[in-house]
């Protein structure tokens, strides 16, 4: 009981330390009252801290100055700690090696930009190096499509991965603007403070993933060995005797099919789509090889609203909102994406009587739609 309370109070007083940087009004006099929290602070501690602070608001533009503050004085007690070694298999395993692949790509662009300020390649060549480094945003949609789903199913302690994904997108968007740099005089001093930017960010998110996330997500998710009961959100199981997918049947007034036949169908049409039940948990989302948007099994049963970046959720609950109270039918939307003119429509779900029933979201990679012109028939 005694470890418990003087837990309680350590994450207290650290919480009180964030709120007083939140605040502004920081001195040196606050940081010699919480040091000794501060540098002996745990993955586990800080993790819980940032969960009661980030968990009430979806504004994380606020959180980010304070909350990186907070990282800074609290990272002697993080780094003490260290990180452990990750079971063969484990999704933290899986999510760690991007982070390596991340910080080698980062450190290939660095040794670049030496080059450049040296002279020895000009400026063009590390924006366009920049522009083709795709281990960020392949880690990022690894780990918000998977990892983050998994960690929020599996702990009540999961506010941080709003503010880590808002500062991904930063991060992205940084490198989007280096990789469109021009130079000249003005262009480059630009580029050098946008490099610096982007060095720094993508560099701490790295270390707030492998001193914070990944030591708090191996302890709430099962293992690689965890009995197949203890799995985060699992997939249609199949019948006791082995029977497959192939021998459940879909069922309808217009016809029959079987699942393996259904999936196969869902794999050839040029759309993705996505059902979001009435309690806005994902239900369902198809799995073409020209998926747009990446999704895992990871995100079956989790909130919708998490499986936006935090500055789309305001507008993903407006839309579900008025899907329920009836103003709205449908919700379009479209934009450029990878080299692709991407349009998504939102649907209201309604069964028989008229009640909502759930959001279907329809995506499709419309570039080639677009391009058409005249007509082609089959006569």
């Amino acid at each position: 009981m005694e470890l418990i309370q003087n837990g309680s109070i350590r994450i207290q007083r650290l919480s009180e330390y964030l709120s007083i940087l939140a605040s502004g009004s920081a001195t040196r006099e606050n940081w010699d009252a919480y040091r000794d929290v501060l540098e002996s602070a745990t993955a586990f501690e800080v993790n819980a801290v940032l969960h009661a602070s980030l968990s009430g608001t979806n504004d994380m533009n606020a959180w980010k100055v304070p909350v990186s503050r907070f990282l800074r004085a609290a990272a002697r007690g993080l780094e003490r700690t260290g990180f452990p070694e990750y079971p063969a298999g484990h999704p933290v395993s899986a999510a760690e090696e991007g982070t390596r692949e991340v910080q080698a790509a980062i450190e290939k662009l660095q040794a670049l930009s030496v080059s450049v300020r040296n002279g020895h390649i000009p400026l063009a060549a590390l924006a366009q190096e920049i522009g083709r480094m795709t281990a960020l945003r392949d880690h990022y949609e690894d780990l918000q499509n998977g990892l983050f789903a998994r960690f929020e199913a599996a702990s009540n302690d999961h506010a941080c991965v709003k503010l880590m994904w808002a500062l991904q997108d930063d991060v992205l968007a940084l490198q989007r603007e280096l990789a469109g740099s021009t130079g000249g005089p003005e262009g480059e001093s630009a580029f050098w403070k946008k490099f610096g930017e982007f060095f720094l960010l993508a560099g701490a998110l790295a270390w707030r993933e492998r001193y914070v996330l990944y030591p708090v997500a191996l302890r709430a998710l099962p293992g690689p060995d965890a009995e197949p009961g203890s799995v985060v959100n699992p997939r249609v199981s199949f019948d006791a005797d082995g029977a497959g997918a192939s021998s459940f049947v879909f069922m309808s007034s217009t016809g029959s099919l079987r699942v393996d036949e259904l999936e196969a169908i869902f794999k050839l049409l040029p759309i993705d789509v996505a059902f979001i039940g009435a309690d806005d948990r994902v239900k369902f989302y198809s799995d073409p090889p020209h998926r747009i948007f990446p999704r895992s099994p990871a995100v079956i049963g989790r909130l919708v609203q998490n499986c936006h970046p935090p500055k789309s959720v305001a507008t993903v609950e407006e839309i579900l909102r008025s899907f329920r109270d009836g103003s709205r039918d449908r919700a379009e939307f479209w934009l450029e994406a990878r080299g692709a003119f991407v349009h998504i429509t939102y649907f209201a779900v309604r069964d028989s009587s008229g009640r909502y029933a759930g959001t279907l979201e329809v995506t499709q990679d419309a570039t080639h739609v677009r391009s058409l012109e005249g007509e082609k028939r089959l006569l």
